[in-house]
C-alpha cells in the first residue's frame, strides 16, 4: 500500500508540470506467486489502452507480464530486484526496464567497501535472512572463502529467536558481522545481540539492506552501543541551486519517499512521463488501442528506447535517486552508493562504478559548490571516539605487581602497578596516542585452551569477551592463541632453560689426596713396612750371601760388614712403595723371595691407589651430573615441571621432537604434580627442593630470579625460540598502530633500556666464588695438601741435616782440640763457598798464616793435598 501511495503521489506531482500531457493511474493488486491472475490483469490492462505497464512490486519474477509486453509493445517498467538475464533471455524481454541498481553492481559495490582499507575485513560471518537474495553478495563469496579463516554463514528465517543466532555467533567469538536483514526486523534482530556483548568498541556490524535508514536503528544510541556499524544506501538526490548533480551535501528529504522502493516508483513514473512527453511532439505517436494478444503497438520500442537515453539534467521533476541513467539492455549500472553510521546518520564514504570508495570528506573538499548546511544533529560518535583501553594483564614480576605504598602515601589507578609490561604501555601510550586503565585478570592466567568446556581463560578469555582490548605480559605468541586473537610483533625474544637449585661448593680439602685410603689403611701400610724392614734386617743378618767381604779395622782386626739394617731396609721398603727402587739390592734367595712379594704388595698398593686418587678427584669434579634437557630425562633423582596451561607446556604437550615427548610424558606421571600455578611457586619450589626438583621456564624470567637468588642457578643452554607480543581481539584496527609504536621503541633502544631497568638492576649480593666454571683444572684448594707434605718434608730434613751438621762439627772440635765456635766457622766457611768441590781431610792447623776462622787458606791447602796424592799415585804406580 506503501507503493501505491507512492505511484499516487508520483502521478501526481508529473501532471502538475504541464497540462499538455496528463498520466492516469490504473492499480491492480494481485497476491504472490498467483500467475494466471497475474496474466488475466495484465491483457485488462493492455485492453485499456495503457502506454505502460509498472510491476509487479513482488519479490517473485514477472516473466509473464514481460512476455506480454514485449509481444504487445508496451513497455514495462520494474522497480525491484530480479536475477541477472542471460543474452537469450533478453530477446524475450527487450521492452522491459528496470529502474533499480543492478544486483551485480551491487554485488561489486559491497565486496569493493569490506575490501578498502578503511574496512578491511580479513575473516567475518554473513548472517542472512532466509528470503533475501544472496545474489548481491555473489562477489563477496567468490573474495573469500567458505571457512573459520574467511566466511562463516549463519542462517535465520522471519520470527524465530534471534537470540540463538547471536549465541552462534558469539561462540564462534566473531567480531565481524555482516547482516542481510529486511529493515522491517532489524531493530528487532539487533536488539537480540546485546545479551551477547555482540555491542561493544571492538565490534563491527555491516548492514547491507538499502532500506536501513527507515528502520529506526538510531534508538540504538547510547555508550553502550559502540560497535562500529556501516550501511549502504543510494544517495538521494537533492536539485542544487543550479541543476547538477555535483552537489551531493544536502539532505533535505522527502519523507513521502523515504523508503527505497518508493523513490524507486517515483523515479520509473518521472521516467516515463519525460520519455511520453518527448515522443507525443513527433509524429506518429499514438495511443494504444488493441486487446492482449491482437496487436502490436509501433510506438512502444521507440518510447523504451527514448527511456534509455534520456539523462539526468533532461528529467523534469528530478529523481529521487542520483545517476538515474539505462543502458543499452535497461539496466541501471550508474548510481551513488552512501556509505554511512546509521546510528547517527553521518555519511563516510561515497561508491560508484567510475571511483569505487571515496571518502566522504575528500568529495566535500573538492566540491565547487557552496557548503551547504547538513540536517544533522550534533550526535558523538560513540564508535568513533578515541577509546580508553582496557589493559588486560596478570600478577607476575618483573613484568607486572602492585607497587609498595610508601607510608602516608596511597596510589590510585595506574599508579597502583609497576613492572616492564607497565612501562612498556606508557611508552606505547605516549607512542601511539591512547589512554588505558589496567585490568589484572581474576584467574591470574596467561590464557590456555580447556577442551573439554571449549572455552579460554585468563588474559585471553578477557580479549574474546571484549572485556579488554589489550593483553600484556610474559605473553608467548602461540598457533593456538593466534587463532582466537591477533598479536602485534614481538617486544621480546627469549628460549627455554632450565632453573635448578645451585649447591654450595664442597669444602676444599688439603689434604684430599689422603682421602682414597682411610686411616685405618694407612696404618696398616706403615705397620706392614715396619715389620718388613725388620723382616728384611732379621733375614739378611741369617743369610750369609747378605755379608760384606772382610776388612781390617783401626785395630787390625779382621771384620765383616752387614748392610741390612733399619736406615737402609726402610729405604728400599719406601722406595719400593713409590716405585723408585733402591741401590740396595739383595743377593740370597730369601732376602729375594722377600723383596719379591714385598714388591708385589708395594705395587698393589700403589696402584690401587692411583686408580682410587683418580676416580676420587672425577668424582669430586663432577658438582652436578645435569647440564641439559637430555640429562634431566636421563636420570630419576631430579624432577621437573613447568607452568600448569603455559606457553611452555603447550610447546612440551604439542612438540613432535621425541626428546620433548618423552620429558613431557615424565612431567605428566612425576607424583606430586610437577606442574604450578605461576613462575614464583616454581622459584620457591625449586628453592625447598635443594637440588630434587628443577622448573623449566622462559629465560628472561629465569635471568630475572637466578640475579635475585644466589641459591639458584641456570643449567644448559637455552632452546626452543619464544616470542612475546601483546594481545588484542582479532582484526583489532589499532594492531598495526601498536606494532608501528613497538618497532619505534626498540629502533629508539626504549625496549632495550626497559629490559635493563627491571632485569638487570639487581642490588643483591651473591658470592659468585663458587660459581666459576668448571673447565677440568686444579687450583691450590685441591693439590695444596701435598704442597704441605712437600715443605714439611723439606723442614724436617734441613732439621735433621742441621744436628748431623752439629753433630759432626762437635766431633771435629774435640777430635782437633779446638773451641766448637771455631769449628762451626770453618765448616760454615767452607759450606758458603759453594764453588768448592773438595774439603781437606785434616785442614786445621793453629799458625800464623791462618785466616781468621782458625783455618788456613783451604785454596792453597787443596792444591797441596792434590799435589801429594798425585806423587803418592805415581810412586804407587811405580
Amino acid at each position: 500500500m506503501n507503493l501505491a501511495e507512492a505511484f499516487d503521489a508520483a502521478v501526481e506531482e508529473v501532471n502538475a508540470l504541464t497540462p499538455e500531457l496528463q498520466l492516469e493511474a490504473i492499480k491492480h493488486y494481485v497476491t504472490i506467486d498467483d500467475s494466471i491472475v497475474l496474466q488475466d490483469l495484465s491483457c485488462d490492462l493492455i485492453g485499456n489502452g495503457v502506454v505502460a505497464i509498472f510491476g509487479p512490486s513482488s519479490k517473485t519474477t514477472s516473466d509473464i507480464v514481460e512476455v506480454l509486453c514485449n509481444m504487445t509493445g508496451i513497455p514495462h517498467l520494474q522497480f525491484d530486484w530480479h536475477p541477472q538475464q542471460s543474452m537469450r533471455e533478453r530477446l524475450n524481454h527487450q521492452l522491459s526496464i528496470n529502474v533499480a541498481p543492478s544486483e551485480l553492481i551491487i554485488s561489486t559495490a559491497l565486496a569493493d567497501i569490506l575490501r578498502s582499507k578503511d574496512f578491511d575485513w580479513k575473516s567475518f560471518t554473513i548472517a542472512y535472512e532466509r528470503e533475501t537474495h544472496l545474489a548481491r553478495l555473489q562477489h563477496i563469496f567468490a573474495w573469500k572463502q567458505l571457512h573459520k579463516t574467511g566466511i562463516k554463514l549463519q542462517e535465520f528465517q522471519r520470527g524465530d529467536d534471534y537470540r540463538i543466532l547471536w549465541k552462534r555467533i558469539s561462540n564462534a567469538r566473531e567480531k565481524f558481522v555482516l547482516l542481510d536483514c529486511p529493515s522491517d526486523i532489524l531493530v528487532e534482530v539487533i536488539n537480540a545481540s546485546i545479551g551477547f556483548n555482540m555491542t561493544g568498541s571492538l565490534n563491527n556490524l555491516f548492514l547491507t539492506d538499502l532500506n536501513t535508514h527507515i528502520s529506526r536503528i538510531d534508538q540504538f544510541y547510547s555508550r553502550d552501543f559502540s560497535v562500529a556499524v556501516a550501511a549502504v544506501r543510494i544517495r538521494s538526490y537533492i536539485p542544487p541551486p543550479i541543476h547538477d548533480e555535483t552537489d551531493v551535501f544536502d539532505h533535505e528529504v522527502d519523507d513521502r519517499f523515504a523508503s527505497l522502493s518508493a523513490q524507486l516508483v517515483y523515479d520509473a513514473v518521472v521516467l516515463l512521463y519525460n520519455a511520453v512527453l518527448q515522443l507525443s511532439q513527433k509524429p506518429g505517436f499514438y495511443t494504444p488501442q488493441f486487446s492482449c494478444g491482437r496487436g502490436f503497438w509501433q510506438p512502444g520500442p521507440l518510447l523504451v528506447q527514448q527511456m534509455k537515453e534520456l539523462t539526468p539534467k533532461q528529467i523534469k521533476p528530478p529523481y529521487k535517486t542520483q545517476r538515474l541513467q539505462l543502458t543499452e539492455d535497461g539496466q541501471r549500472e550508474d548510481f551513488n552508493l552512501e556509505v554511512y553510521n546509521p546510528i547517527i546518520d553521518r555519511v563516510t564514504h561515497i561508491w560508484n562504478k567510475d571511483f569505487q570508495l571515496v571518502d566522504f570528506d575528500k568529495i566535500r573538499e573538492n566540491s565547487t559548490q557552496a557548503l551547504k548546511q547538513r540536517r544533522l544533529e550534533n550526535k558523538e560518535d560513540f564508535s568513533r571516539k578515541p577509546v580508553v583501553y582496557t589493559v588486560a594483564t596478570r600478577v607476575g614480576k618483573p613484568y607486572f605487581s602492585w607497587r609498595k605504598e610508601p607510608e602516608g602515601v596511597h596510589f590510585e589507578g595506574n599508579e597502583r602497578f609497576e613492572g616492564y609490561a607497565v612501562d612498556l604501555i606508557y611508552e606505547l601510550a605516549r607512542e601511539c596516542k591512547f589512554d588505558f586503565v589496567f585490568e589484572p585478570v581474576r584467574d591470574n592466567k596467561y590464557g590456555s585452551y580447556d577442551a573439554a568446556t571449549d572455552e579460554w581463560d585468563g588474559i585471553i578469555r578477557q580479549l574474546i569477551d571484549n572485556n579488554a582490548q589489550i593483553g600484556i605480559c610474559d605473553l608467548t605468541i602461540t598457533q593456538a592463541r593466534r587463532s582466537v586473537v591477533d598479536f602485534t610483533v614481538p617486544f621480546m625474544q627469549l628460549g627455554i632453560s632450565i632453573l635448578s637449585y645451585k649447591q654450595p661448593p664442597a669444602q676444599a680439602d688439603i689434604y684430599g689426596f689422603l682421602n682414597p685410603y682411610g686411616v685405618d689403611v694407612w696404618l696398616y701400610v706403615m705397620v706392614a713396612m715396619l715389620i718388613t724392614a725388620m723382616a728384611l734386617i732379621l733375614a739378611g743378618r741369617m743369610d750369609p750371601y747378605e755379608w760384606e767381604p772382610s776388612v781390617i779395622n783401626e785395630q787390625r782386626e779382621e771384620v765383616r760388614e752387614n748392610t741390612w739394617h733399619l736406615h737402609n731396609t726402610m729405604w728400599l721398603v719406601l722406595g719400593s712403595i713409590l716405585n723408585q727402587g733402591c741401590d740396595l739390592l739383595p743377593r740370597g734367595l730369601p732376602m729375594r723371595l722377600l723383596t719379591a712379594f714385598w714388591w708385589i704388595f708395594a705395587l698393589l698398593i700403589s696402584q690401587t691407589y692411583i686408580a682410587s686418587l683418580a676416580a676420587f678427584i672425577t668424582s669430586s669434579k663432577m658438582t652436578g651430573n645435569i647440564a641439559s634437557l637430555h640429562d634431566l630425562i636421563d636420570q630419576n633423582k631430579v624432577q621437573f615441571g613447568t607452568i600448569r596451561g603455559g606457553a611452555t607446556s603447550v610447546y612440551f604437550s604439542e612438540s613432535n621432537d621425541t626428546e620433548n615427548r618423552m620429558a613431557w610424558n615424565k612431567m605428566l606421571s612425576v607424583k606430586p604434580d610437577a606442574f604450578t600455578k605461576n613462575n614464583e611457586e616454581g622459584v620457591d619450589r625449586v628453592k625447598v627442593s635443594r637440588g630434587t626438583y628443577a622448573f623449566l621456564m622462559e629465560t628472561t624470567n629465569l635471568q630475572y630470579y637466578v640475579q635475585r637468588n644466589c641459591e639458584l642457578t641456570q643449567i644448559g643452554e637455552s632452546f626452543g625460540e619464544k616470542h612475546y607480543g601483546i594481545a588484542v581481539p582479532l582484526n583489532a584496527h589499532f594492531r598495526s598502530n601498536l606494532s608501528v609504536g613497538i618497532l619505534k621503541l626498540s629502533e629508539r633502544g626504549v625496549l632495550y633500556n626497559l629490559k635493563s631497568k627491571w632485569f638487570n638492576n639487581n642490588e643483591t649480593m651473591c658470592d659468585v666464588s663458587g660459581s666459576v666454571n668448571d673447565d677440568g683444572q686444579f687450583d691450590m684448594d685441591a693439590v695444596g695438601g701435598l704442597f704441605v707434605v712437600l715443605i714439611v718434608g723439606v723442614f724436617f730434613s734441613f732439621v735433621i741435616g742441621i744436628m748431623e751438621f752439629l753433630w759432626h762439627v762437635h766431633r771435629i772440635a774435640l777430635k782437633e782440640r779446638v773451641k766448637p765456635m771455631v769449628a762451626l766457622k770453618g765448616e760454615l766457611n767452607f759450606i758458603m763457598r759453594v764453588w768448592l768441590k773438595r774439603k781437606p781431610l785434616r785442614t786445621y792447623r793453629e799458625s800464623r798464616d791462618s785466616t781468621s776462622t782458625g783455618y788456613s787458606s783451604l785454596g792453597q791447602m787443596s792444591s797441596t793435598t792434590s799435589v801429594k796424592k798425585k806423587k803418592k799415585s805415581k810412586k804407587r804406580s811405580e
